[in-house]
């Protein structure tokens, strides 16, 4: 056997730190998230099917780089549309979310194989597989929590976040397919890759995006104000924005009211605040989404439940039978005891009038003698 390289055998040790520690990390956030939420019953996707519908990842992703780029986005979609055909700006987006999916596999593929309990993966039974698909679930699970740190970078991040979630998604369920011997390769790979993701609830994936592009905005705004004033970006943003100016309008007006100078605010605790707000709003809503996948995909490449042995059940029949013959027979002896008792009391009776028969008898024989003797 050939002698490992050091820098090789440095890497494996960081490597299998990194996981251990990752798995820790995601056990603990998936009980925290037990004992937030109720249990859900995930269901099995079937592979296969042309008819589904579009992910969620990808209209999130383009909705994240329109709010990055902002008006400029629309304007260029506008005029490519009327140049570029729809079929080839859909092969586009089509081809780059197939890029991030050969990322994930490739990922997947370096990871599983430093893993030694992955050497004998044909012979494990299904307890060893669950629980080697438990660890596996909280690398991903720990990985996809930790991106909502991206929210420190405002909208940038927001953009980075979804990505990142999709990347640690489809990551997840390459890893999960592997584990249960049901490995998915190729463009059809890639296709029953995404096909499950659209099968899970990612709905909470719109409400997160929304809060943290409004919080996005709102720090963007207070870093502008902090040199030209928040009271005159607030009155840019309104005109730049219908929809924001009329709440541009009300703030500045209870503002004055108040007797508060919004231009000599000092922002910078506010400027703290938002981008922390940020990460534990991304962080909570990465881990339950990753939920979400997590549970579909060993839904999907997971052993069927096993439900109730016919052999259990008839045994139970039997044990009621038995039952109901012991009490049939505790009964037949009850009823047996009682007629036997009965049985019994009349021959004492009987016994009892022969013997009151024959003392009757022996009595009238001895009157009978005595009145003879006495003539």
């Amino acid at each position: 056997m050939a002698k490992q390289n050091p820098l090789n055998k440095g890497i494996s040790l960081v490597g299998h730190f990194t996981r251990n520690n990752l798995e820790r990390m995601g056990s603990l956030i998936d009980g925290v998230n037990a004992k937030a939420g109720k249990p859900r019953q995930y269901k099995a996707v079937n592979l296969g099917d042309d008819d589904y519908q579009q992910d969620l990842f990808r209209e999130q992703t383009l909705k994240a780089t329109q709010q990055l780029i902002g008006t400029r986005f629309a304007t260029y979609g506008k005029y490519a549309k009327k140049v570029v055909p729809n079929s080839l700006f859909q092969n586009t987006v089509d081809g780059a979310f197939a890029q991030v999916a050969k990322l994930a596999a490739t990922w997947s593929q370096i990871d599983l194989p430093n893993e030694h309990r992955f050497a004998d993966i044909t012979d494990l039974d299904d307890e060893q597989r669950y629980a080697l698909a438990t660890d596996i679930a909280n690398q991903n699970r720990a990985l996809a929590t930790l991106g909502g740190i991206t929210g420190l970078a405002g909208l940038p991040g927001l953009l980075a976040d979804t990505l990142w979630l999709l990347l640690v998604s489809l990551r997840t369920v390459y890893q999960l397919a592997a584990v249960y011997d049901k490995p998915l390769t190729g463009k059809q790979g890639i296709k029953m890759a995404y096909e499950l993701l659209s099968s899970a609830d990612l709905s909470k994936m719109q409400e997160k995006q929304a809060l943290l592009a409004g919080l996005g905005v709102g720090k963007g705004l207070l870093d502008n104000a902090q040199s030209s004033g928040l009271h005159s970006e607030l009155k840019n943003l309104g005109l730049k924005n219908q929809n924001v100016n009329y709440y541009a309008e009300q703030v500045d007006s209870i503002a004055s009211q108040v007797g508060i100078d919004l231009d000599n605010i000092n922002l910078a605790w506010l400027r703290r605040f938002l981008p922390v707000t940020a990460v534990a709003i991304g962080m909570s809503y990465n881990s339950r989404l990753i939920d979400e996948v997590i549970g579909v995909a060993k839904a999907t490449f997971g052993p069927e439940p096993k439900l109730a042995s016919p052999a259990i059940t008839d045994d139970s029949a039997s044990e009621a039978k038995v039952d109901v013959d012991a009490d049939a027979k505790k009964d037949d002896d009850k009823v047996e005891d009682a007629e036997k008792k009965k049985q019994d009391n009349s021959a004492a009776d009987s016994k009892s009038d022969d013997e009151q028969e024959s003392s009757d008898k022996e009595e009238k024989t001895a009157d009978s003698e005595k009145a003879a003797s006495s003539k």
